[in-house]
């Protein structure tokens, strides 16, 4: 998922307007809540280690987040790569001899040639905190599990799991796509025995139409950004109107999770969706502020680039 920077500075600007009109510190949180709120390490842990490898979702484990949010692409040689772009990202992957990599996409390059680059070396300049780890590659989404259950079978910890689907931001995904994409996705996630704690979140809702169709018992999340004006509103306490769009589309595609940016959710936000049987987790929540203010709206999960930040702020004041 994307951290929209503009949206972040944005609500650090006008953040008087929002404690006037969306604090939800009056709203008592149902007790359950405070017990089992989902904590989720967007990307394994963004903001700490390289996103989407195995060291972040070490350090996920490492402050012992509930699930584990990760995102996929098909490759060129039909696997599924845990990767968050379509193309690959120069900000965050060179080649092994330190070269600087050309934009390219996915679906042009094998499993293989993704996993020839060095995805660890080079620290993203978003997030200061991050820890280089020269040399990471690539994981596959089998390579993940096996990982993960190895782990699981050595610590006696079980892990739930966040799979995003991940296509072209222009929309130019066809049907074909999305449905070989999710049903690769499925079958994974039923090899490995785990469709009991795992959830297929995306922001094309067809992914959620494929996953029910395909095997109705995992969990799907209907993923929402708003556009910079719809932001503004929302910051200012208006928008009304654009949440309750998002409730409709997401309640339309049966999701189990709605999945919106922090700004959309307010108290009324939360209840609406409980109402309609849908369980609320925003995304990326990276302060501490906003992080109380969501808890006491009464989602039911979080997802952050800093699991220590979520562990320190959440778990351990509830």
């Amino acid at each position: 998922m994307k951290l929209i920077l503009s949206f972040s500075k944005l609500y650090l600007a006008v953040s008087f307007f929002s404690l006037l009109v969306v604090n939800c510190a009056t709203v008592e949180t149902p007790n359950r809540l405070r017990k089992d709120i989902d904590l989720q390490g967007h990307r394994g842990a963004r903001g700490l280690k390289p996103e989407n490898t195995w060291p972040a979702f070490e350090e996920a484990i490492k402050y012992k987040m509930v699930t584990l949010e990760l995102d996929t692409v098909l490759t060129k040689d039909k696997r599924v790569v845990i990767h968050h772009d379509s193309d690959t990202n120069p900000i965050i992957c060179q080649n092994v001899d330190g070269s600087q990599i050309q934009k390219k996409s996915l679906y042009d390059l094998t499993l293989a040639e993704l996993q020839a680059l060095d995805c660890g070396s080079k620290q993203n300049p978003n997030f200061p905190k991050q820890i280089p780890i020269p040399g990471t590659k690539l994981l596959s989404l089998e390579e993940f599990f096996e990982l993960v259950l190895k782990h699981e079978k050595k610590s006696k910890e079980v892990y739930e799991f966040n799979i995003e689907t991940k296509f072209p931001d222009d929309g130019s995904a066809p049907d074909s796509l999305v449905k070989e994409h999710t049903e690769k996705l499925i079958q994974i996630i039923e090899k490995y025995k785990v469709v009991d704690r795992s959830t297929i979140q995306s922001f094309d809702m067809r992914t959620l139409s494929v996953s029910k169709q395909k095997n109705s018992k995992i969990k799907t999340s209907a993923l929402f950004v708003p556009t910079y004006f719809q932001g503004f509103l929302m910051t200012i306490g208006l928008g009304n109107g654009y949440r309750e769009t998002i409730l409709g589309l997401a309640k339309e595609k049966q999701a189990d999770i709605i999945s919106p940016y922090f700004l959309y959710v307010t108290p009324k936000f939360v209840k609406t969706s409980h109402d309609k049987g849908m369980m609320v987790i925003p995304w990326t929540v990276n302060t501490e502020k906003e992080m109380n203010r969501l808890v006491t709206c009464g989602v039911d999960g979080i997802i952050s680039d800093y699991p220590d930040m979520l562990d320190k702020v959440v778990r351990k004041k509830n």
